[in-house]
C-alpha cells in the first residue's frame, strides 16, 4: 500500500449525498427552506447578543463595558425580533440579497471592462449581467421574493456543494486506486 493515498473519499461522497437532496430540498420548497435559514440567522443573533452581553459584564471599566453592553442589547433584540417574526425576517433578507446581486452585479460588469484584452472578461461580464438580472428580479418581486429567493438560492448553493462534493470524492477513489496499482516494470 502506498502512502500517497489521500483521505476522506466516504466522508466526502455521504456528505456530498446529504447536501445535494437538501440542496434539490430546498430549492423544491423554497419558502421552507428560507424560513428555516431566518431562524438559523436569528438563533446566531440570539447567541452572538449573550456572548456580548456576557463580555460587556465581564468587564471592569465603564468603558470598555458600555458599547458591548450596547451592541450585545441591540444583537439580542435584533435575534429575538427575527424569530418572532420569521416571515419580515425573510423578507428583509431578500430585499438585502437583491441590493447585493445588484451592487455586485454592476461592480462585476465595471470591472470586466477593464479586463477587457484578457479572454476571460466575457465570463465575468455574464457573471455580473446574471447577478444585475437575479438582483432586478428579486427586488421587482419583492416582498414577495423573499417566499422563494432565500431557498432557492441556499438549494443552489447546496446542490452545487453536494455535487462538487460527490465528484470530489470520485476523484479521490481514482487517485487512491492508481496509488495501489503495482508499478510498471
Amino acid at each position: 500500500m502506498s502512502d500517497n493515498k489521500l483521505p476522506g473519499a466516504n466522508r466526502f461522497l455521504l456528505m456530498g449525498i446529504v447536501l445535494a437532496v437538501t440542496g434539490g430540498l430546498s430549492i423544491a420548497a423554497p419558502a421552507i427552506a428560507g424560513t428555516m435559514v431566518v431562524y438559523v440567522i436569528g438563533g446566531l443573533l440570539l447567541l452572538a447578543g449573550a456572548l456580548q452581553v456576557i463580555n460587556a459584564l465581564r468587564s471592569t471599566g465603564w468603558y470598555e463595558r458600555i458599547v458591548p453592553l450596547i451592541m450585545g442589547v441591540i444583537t439580542l433584540l435584533a435575534g429575538g425580533a427575527v424569530l418572532a417574526h420569521p416571515l419580515i425576517g425573510l423578507f428583509f433578507l431578500a430585499l438585502m440579497l437583491a441590493i447585493l446581486f445588484v451592487v455586485a452585479g454592476v461592480w462585476k460588469i465595471v470591472a470586466s471592462f477593464s479586463f477587457r484584452p484578457a479572454t476571460g472578461w466575457l465570463a465575468m461580464l455574464t457573471s455580473g449581467a446574471l447577478g444585475l438580472i437575479l438582483g432586478l428580479m428579486i427586488w421587482m418581486q419583492w416582498p414577495l421574493s423573499g417566499l422563494w429567493s432565500v431557498g432557492v438560492l441556499v438549494g443552489i448553493d447546496l446542490l452545487s456543494t453536494g455535487l462538487s462534493l460527490v465528484f470530489l470524492s470520485m476523484t479521490i477513489r481514482s487517485f487512491n486506486r492508481l496509488s495501489d496499482a503495482p508499478a510498471p516494470g
